[in-house]
């Protein structure tokens, strides 16, 4: 039996359980003077947490099979109801395979990006209008954070124990978030739209307008796209601080695994620009349309470490999980423009819009090393001894990435503009260079996960 100290240290281990101090915890489970039947079934399996006779706060019967109260009627050998899936697959059920399926909903970082978009007053003069820095400038998208807002997501994990112990396994694990998009859309109708911008020449703010009121007549479509998604897959190693080897010699009933495997994550963005232009000037009609592209994406590769430390109360577990995947984050930028002005009946294109120009086109790759460190917390209630439903927190950050809206260089040589004006006078703007930022996705998760 053990002595009441040790009674008294399960009960404080358990008050902590949960936490990431997983090593303190253990170490305090049992006195280093205790000495308990050993047996080759594992804690984990479906008969090992508590062995025949034993009575160390936990109950004699199994938590993972013995089925819950408002299910039997009379003493647990009486229960009737649902089987375990092993048992109906003709199989021993030692939870050896597990799969869950959850549900996220997820907040990110948003895009930092530039005043994109801005309006005047009716009655402004030209000059002014749309140009930022004028008081009646009124800016309509951009000129902070787009993409910001709650994102739905699935995610999958599953894995297997290689042995019966479920000392060693295997697990994969896949995300992915639903696109996120942002925008803006206006023009014909609205009195005064410009796209601002600085003039390199005149050493100035000013703008394109794309609606004025007796000068041009157009429209203005502004779209942003964000995908994240991960592939993980790793080993896992059953090991106790107590001990140093399998908590089976220890009877835990807490599990620490370490992790280690490989880690796969995909950040895919996209801003792009679309305009139409019809000239009211009767002296130089015509029609321009016009479009800027800037996208990246950041696809990291990398070793996957981490701990995961399950606290099982009897119908009821708590997993707190850290990992840190270190490897290359291969950073791409990709940059396009087009124009294609139509006089006369005649179409000519050029290469180049407003903020995509011939001096910052082009696609843009190298390679980063990086961190991802990522925590999560999970709670898990077993409905049934293959069924457990499970909600949790999740905080997953990538450092020194590459976003469409860091990209924009909103310093423009207007002689760059269609047509151009050759030979090119003036600076080389908008120019590219890799401007980094963090970025960082976190939120809840709803799930079930099944036992076999």
């Amino acid at each position: 039996m053990l002595q009441p100290q040790s009674i008294y240290r399960s009960i404080a281990c358990s008050v902590v359980r949960g936490s990431l101090a997983i090593a303190v915890c253990l170490c305090f489970c049992v006195t280093p003077n205790t000495v308990f039947a050993q047996s080759d079934v594992d804690p984990y399996a479906t008969n090992g947490y508590a062995p025949s006779g034993s009575s160390y706060g936990f109950p004699t019967t199994n938590i993972f099979t013995s089925p819950p109260t408002w299910l039997t009627s009379g003493s647990t050998n009486s229960y009737t109801g649902i089987p375990a899936v092993g048992t109906m697959l003709g199989v021993d059920p030692a939870s050896r395979l597990w799969i869950r399926g959850e549900y996220l909903h997820w907040w990110t970082e948003g895009m930092q990006t530039p005043a994109l978009a801005t309006t005047s007053p009716d009655g402004t003069a030209q000059a002014e209008a749309g140009v930022l820095g004028f008081d009646n400038t009124a800016i309509l998208f951009g000129g902070g954070k787009i993409n910001d807002g709650s994102t739905p997501g699935l995610r999958i994990k599953g894995g297997f124990y290689l042995t019966p112990t479920a000392a060693f396994g295997i697990e994969s694990e896949y995300f992915s978030l639903a696109e996120q998009d942002d925008g803006f859309s206006g023009g014909t109708g609205r009195d005064i739209l410009a796209r601002p911008f600085y003039d390199t020449n005149a050493d100035q703010q000013t703008s394109q307008l794309i609606d004025y009121p007796g000068l041009v007549d157009g429209s203005l479509a502004i779209r942003s796209d964000s995908d994240l998604r991960s592939f993980l897959i790793a080993g896992r190693a059953s090991l106790c601080p107590t001990c140093g080897g399998n908590c089976v010699a220890c009877r835990n009933t807490d599990r620490v695994d370490w992790i280690i495997g490989y880690r796969h994550v995909r950040l895919e963005e996209g801003l792009s620009f679309s305009e139409t232009l019809e000239s009211l000037d009767v002296a130089a009609p015509g029609t321009v349309e016009l479009s800027d592209r800037f996208s990246t994406r950041n696809e990291f590769n990398g070793l996957q470490l981490g701990v995961a430390y399950q606290a099982n109360l009897k119908r009821i577990w708590l997993e707190s999980l850290l990992r840190v995947a270190v490897g290359q984050n291969t950073q791409k930028v990709s940059i396009s423009g087009q124009t294609a002005i139509t006089e006369f009946g005649l179409t000519e294109n050029y290469s180049g819009g407003l903020l995509a120009q011939q001096t910052n086109s082009g696609t843009y790759e190298r390679d980063e090393l990086t961190l991802i460190p990522e925590i999560g917390l999970t709670l898990g209630v077993r409905i049934f001894d293959w069924m457990h439903a499970t909600a949790g927190y999740t905080l997953v950050y990538l450092p020194a990435v590459v976003r469409p809206g860091d990209q924009i260089d909103t310093d423009v040589n207007p002689n760059l503009l269609a047509p151009p004006v050759t030979p090119l006078t003036g600076s080389q703007r908008p120019e590219f260079r890799f401007v980094e930022s963090d970025y960082y996705a976190q939120g809840l998760s709803l799930g079930l996960q099944l036992q076999f």
